[in-house]
């Protein structure tokens, strides 16, 4: 159970910051690829939590009584290959059986396993079509980064233990930089889960309109909402705390209406100086024409602006009013010509994929003509 633990922490640390990096890594894909790559994604969020795996199991479980593991701490094992011995202790190999049995074969066996994935990853990333480069690349990386994890462990936690409360094995050592060296093999199933990339030139050809690329415009004005009043509250409220201000007083009350009003203003912002929301600009689309001053702010006040506001504000019928703007806007994006929306409609505005306009970016206008 001791060892399903690290991963399990690590899995679902994993989902909340795959949550909180879904709109930064929205807006690389739509660059670099004009679409989202789902596969792409599944490969982003593994590697995520497989980092965290490695960090969780190089310093779980933290020790409940540290003066107990301290009286009790081993030396730094600096015998290579010590592991042979302690196989041939433990009964040795003597078949298929013997090998899942040995308890010294297992903790072997994980120390390379736990690295495959680690050069398989380097090499995708680095040089996926250069064996020996890659090879070397990838066991490189291995052992600086198997170092770096035993010298954590000798130094309980770089000092902020007084003694090592995790053993220093140079025998781990040689098992993950021979796990990374083997992962280097596995490079091409990489390639292959990663899927095909559109090449730059493609991904500056418009692409259209579509109902999911709306969704997930809303949902990256959702998400950039909540966590940036998540975070002044947070902030706020620790700050309130170490101070010693009570909860009730006018400086925390009003403190807390200012964290429940910033992000409304900073889409409102957005709004009046770009045209479009903050979740337009991660999916590359942009209100076609261009809309003057009164259909920008109409387009923040039925969109996520106003919806964020009235939930913030507290008053009379603002959440029942906040809910109907939510369902207008999802009905909106299905019910509405070229999926406009409806905040797009209402403001006589249609919708379109920024690359139309070369405005983006600087480069490729679709349709020019000129040499």
């Amino acid at each position: 159970m001791g060892s399903i633990v690290p991963g399990v922490i690590a899995f679902a640390l994993g989902a909340v910051l795959a949550v909180a990096g879904l709109v930064p890594w929205a807006a690389r894909e739509y660059r670099r690829h004009g679409k989202l790559g789902v596969r792409r994604g599944l490969l982003a969020f593994g590697t995520l939590v497989y980092a965290l795996a490695l960090v969780t199991y190089t310093l779980l479980p933290l020790p409940d009584d540290v003066a107990a593991v301290c009286r009790a701490a081993a030396r730094p094992q600096l015998q290579p290959f010590t592991f042979v011995g302690d196989i041939v202790r433990e009964g040795g190999i003597t078949g298929p059986r013997s090998v899942l049995g040995n308890p010294a074969v297992a903790q072997v066996l994980l120390n390379v396993l736990l690295f495959v994935p680690l050069g398989a990853l380097v090499r995708h990333a680095v040089l996926r079509r250069r064996l020996v480069a890659g090879l070397l690349v990838g066991g490189a990386a291995g052992f600086v980064l198997s170092l770096l994890i035993e010298f954590t462990q000798l130094t309980g936690d770089w000092f902020l233990y007084p003694c090592a409360y995790r053993l220093f094995d140079v025998d781990d050592l040689i098992a993950n930089t021979a796990g990374a060296l083997l992962g280097t093999l596995f490079a091409p199933v990489v390639g292959l889960l990663a899927g095909s990339a559109r090449t730059t030139e493609e991904a500056r050809v418009p692409r259209p309109v579509t109902a999911g690329r709306r969704f997930f415009g809303i949902l990256a004005d959702v998400l950039a909402i909540w966590f940036t009043t998540g975070l002044l509250t947070s902030v706020t409220s620790v700050g309130l705390a170490l101070l010693g201000v009570p909860d009730g007083g006018p400086l925390a009350v009003g403190l807390g209406i200012v964290a429940a009003v910033t992000a409304p203003a900073l889409q409102l912002v957005i709004v009046l100086v770009s045209g479009r929301t903050f979740g337009e600009h991660v999916v590359r689309l942009r209100p076609v024409p261009v809309p003057g001053g009164a259909a920008r702010l109409v387009r923040w006040a039925l969109g996520s602006g106003g919806w964020s506001a009235l939930t913030a504000s507290g008053l009379p019928f603002s959440g029942l009013i906040a809910f109907a703007l939510a369902v207008a806007a999802v009905i909106g994006v299905w019910a509405t010509r070229d999926r406009r929306g409806f905040a797009s409609a209402v403001a006589g505005t249609g919708i379109e994929d920024d690359v139309n306009t070369g405005t983006d970016t600087g480069e490729v206008v679709v349709g020019d003509q000129r040499p």
